[in-house]
Parts: structure tokens; sequence; C-alpha cells
């Protein structure tokens, strides 16, 4: 017991007061954090910064001063963790709700961190937290090889709480009235270890296996709402019925290409809970035999010159949508004639073809509008953004972990990352920055910008002499 004149001796804050064998000599321990067991939140005690001697607080000597390769930086990455973390923390609180909050802390951190420097290995992490801000947001957080492992294979085994912290996002979106598009991405997965791991048809051509993630789509915040890894070499029809039964997806449209089999399309969603999109190929006769080249009139879209038509084929209960783009038009038909030798063209043939130049057509189980019809399918590019996002800024196109649960933690937190990184990317348009920069150029400049301390205990910090330009854009970002 340390008596309690003891403890009221003048002391640094954030310490406590520890006996010793020695009558009048007490270790000052210096509090670092706390921790949480069975719920309950504990202390977690550092290293001793001095004594209390004779009733008189005496520092530790020099001596025992840290060596320079066991400090901690007094200057630390902050634009790029401080403008992901602005985008992202709500997502911080949905994590803590569903997981315990060390594991959402670490789950949240990973992602940020991820988000923030890109292409960073496991083994890397520990480094970039400890450089960043992220420390200091984020203070204590299990960042070591061995855990970064441990905490993807740990989630990827708790598949029931990812589903469910996916589910409230899809059902909070829903109750708002937002559209929701469902579509795919394959993913290069070589590893003989997992079961994802299969020959998908783009597999075989390119040599490569692959693993398939399907993701639900907020059309009107550009951003997944819930994702799930397959096997590559599953049919797409086949992932998509689980995707849709597993998140129970209602009111949705799933948008495809033109490797979805139509009759098996038609037959999956003839209840219309979840309704389908697809392209069709030019050479389908249809459109001819409903006259849809005959009745086009203009239709609203951003896109200039759009004029489109739409058809009802009574005898398969299938709704098609015809448009035609007037600027791609006149670039396939200068195409086709400068291809043409003079004594080669075939007049008729040309006739036959030129309706057709600039035109796209859908088919739907549904009926819309025109202009939504429009609008839904330029949003699908708005996804394969969000899935060159995955293989191209974050440059997690392949793989890297082997077993089936590190696979789906591994994907969880790209999942978390791709929802930020679609989130900044929302930011920098709606500041109409990207008139001035790219997406690259804004990570570049962030990632210089720095915050500095002087203060021994690192309570206070200052962001490091910076530019006008720099200054009027962390201004603009809020951060």
């Amino acid at each position: 017991m340390v008596p309690e004149n003891i403890r009221k001796i003048p002391r640094p804050k954030n310490t406590i007061v520890q006996a010793t064998k020695h009558e009048n000599i007490y270790l000052v321990v210096q509090r670092v954090g706390c921790k949480y067991d069975n719920g309950r939140r504990l202390p977690v005690n550092g290293s001793v910064i001095g004594h209390i001697i004779d009733g008189v607080y005496v520092q530790k000597e020099n001596s025992q001063k840290k060596r320079l390769s066991q400090r901690e930086a007094h200057l630390l990455k902050y634009g790029n963790v401080a403008f992901a973390d602005s985008v992202g923390r709500d997502l911080y609180d949905s994590l803590a709700k569903a997981f315990h909050p060390d594991d959402a802390r670490n789950i949240y951190v990973l992602a940020l961190l991820r988000t923030a420097f890109g292409d960073i290995k496991d083994y890397q992490v520990e480094d970039k937290y400890g450089k960043s801000w992220a420390k200091v947001m984020f203070p204590n957080a299990a960042v070591s090889k061995s855990s970064v492992s441990k905490l993807l294979e740990n989630l990827g085994k708790s598949f029931d709480l990812i589903v469910a912290c996916m589910k409230q996002r899809l059902e909070e979106t829903v109750k708002g009235g937002a559209k929701i598009l469902i579509d795919g991405m394959l993913k290069n997965n070589n590893s003989t270890v997992n079961s994802f791991s299969g020959l998908s048809y783009k597999g075989r051509i390119k040599g490569a296996k692959d693993i398939s993630i399907i993701a639900a789509i907020d059309a009107e915040k550009r951003e997944p709402l819930c994702a799930k890894v397959y096997p590559g070499n599953l049919p797409d029809h086949t992932n998509m019925e689980d995707f849709i039964k597993e998140f129970s997806v209602k009111n949705g449209i799933e948008i495809s290409d033109k490797g979805f089999p139509l009759e098996t399309m038609a037959e999956q969603f003839k209840d219309k809970a979840v309704g389908f999109l697809h392209p069709i190929k030019r050479n389908r006769k249809t459109p001819d035999t409903l006259n849809m080249y005959d009745n086009m009139v203009p239709v609203k879209a951003e896109a200039e010159a759009i004029m489109g038509s739409a058809a009802y084929d009574k005898d398969k209960s299938l709704y098609y949508y015809l448009f035609r783009d007037s600027k791609r038009a006149g670039k396939e038909e200068r195409d086709f004639v400068s291809k043409k030798a003079a004594g080669r063209f075939d007049s008729k043939d040309y006739a036959m073809r030129r309706k057709k130049f600039g035109t796209i057509c859908f088919v739907s189980n549904m009926r819309l509008e025109l202009a939504d019809v429009y609008a839904y399918y330029a949003l699908r590019w708005e996804i394969e953004t969000v899935f060159r996002m995955y293989k191209g800024i974050l440059s997690l196109n392949t793989t890297r972990v082997h077993d089936d649960w590190s696979v789906i933690g591994t994907e969880f937190i790209n999942y978390l990352s791709t929802i930020m990184i679609c989130r900044m990317k929302n930011v920098l348009k709606e500041k109409e920055l990207f008139k001035s920069y790219t997406f690259k150029d804004i990570m570049d400049r962030l990632a210089d910008v720095i915050k500095v301390s002087s203060d021994k205990e690192m309570k206070k910090w200052e962001l490091c002499s910076l530019s006008q330009k720099d200054k009027d854009l962390l201004t603009t970002l809020g951060v």
C-alpha cells in the first residue's frame, strides 16, 4: 500500500505510484492506455519515469533515456490519413456496434491505412501507423505483422458479423429510398491453398485463376453497400442468386454485361423482387422485329443528342430499350467507311449497318422510363469505377492471403477502404477539384502534409509550413 501523503506529492500527470522494498523510495509509473477484459476497461501501465525519494519526486536520470531507435516519431504524415478519416469515421462507429471495441479499432485502422497509403503489405502496416496521424487518432492499435495476419483470419471466421454489418447498411439505404445496383468483378487469385481459387472463363483465356466478388452499390452515393467473395469458376448467375438470398436484397436492379444468359435471368428474376437490365448484342433481330429503329425520340440525358425507343415483347414478357448516341454513331460510321476500299464497298451492307451505328439495346423484366434506363446503365460505369479503384488506386488486384478465412477478412478490409475511396472521390468531384488535379495529384499533395510536435509528451501538434496552394486545399477539404 502507498500512503496517501505519498500519493499527494506533485508528479507528472497520467502516472501512478508503486511501493518498493525500500521504505522511503517509490516508483512513479506512466499510464499509457487501457484495454478491455470481458467488458471491463482496465488500465495499462508503461515504464518507470521517476521516483519519490524521501517525499520528493525525482525524475529518472538522463542515462535512462530511450535510444533513438526506440523513440516515437515526432513528425507524422497527416493529410492523407485525416482526409480518409473525415469521410470514413461513421464506418468506425458502425464497426463498434458489431465488434468488440478493440477489434473495431484495429479493423478500421487497417482499412484507413490502406486507403491513405494504397498498396501496403502486412509487414508495412506497423511502420505506416507509427509514422502517421492514425497513431494519434487511434492509439495502441494492434498493427504488427502477426497481429494483422491474425486479425484477417479471425475476421474471416466471423463471417456472421461481417454479413450483419453489411445488411445493416443495406437496410438503411433501402429505407431511404435509394436505388440499389448489383454487379460483379473478377480478381486474380492463384493460391493453391484456399477454396475460392478457380478458373473462370476469362481466367482460362489469360491463364490465371480468379475469385469473383459481387457487390451491391448505392446508386445515389456511388459506394458499396455489401459484397461477397465467390470461387471464380462458379457461373455468374449462381453467384448472383446466392448473393441476393444472402443479403435479402429487394428493390434492386442487377446490371451485367452480355455474358449472362437471357433465359436464365428471366427465370431467376421472374418474381421481380430484383429486376435485371442487360445489354444485348447488335446482331439480335428483336429490335428490328419490334420496329424500334423507326420509332426513336429524343431522350433527356447528361450526354448530348441521345435518341431512344421502347417496346414490349408480349411473347416473352420482356421490355426492350434502344438508344443511339449521335456522336458515337458518327465515329463508328467514319471508322467503317475509312476501312473500306471503293471497289469492295457494299452499299446494301452499309445501309443495313448504318442504322445500328452508335446504338445499344437493353432488355429487362421491368417497365421503365427511357431516361431512367439510360441513367441506370450509365451508373454501371460508376460501379466499374468502384471496381477499378479496387484494382487501381488501392493496388489490391492480386490476393495476397491464402486460406479462406483470410481471403474473406481481407476483402472486408478492401470493402471498407473502397467505401472511403469512393467518398473521397465524391468530395473532390463536389468541390470541383478534378478541374485542376487528378486523384493521385491530390493524394500526393496530402501525403506531404505533416504535423510536428516539439512537446516531449507529444500533446501539442502543429502543421509544418505549407504553401498557400496546399493551405487552400486543406481548407477546401475541411482537414
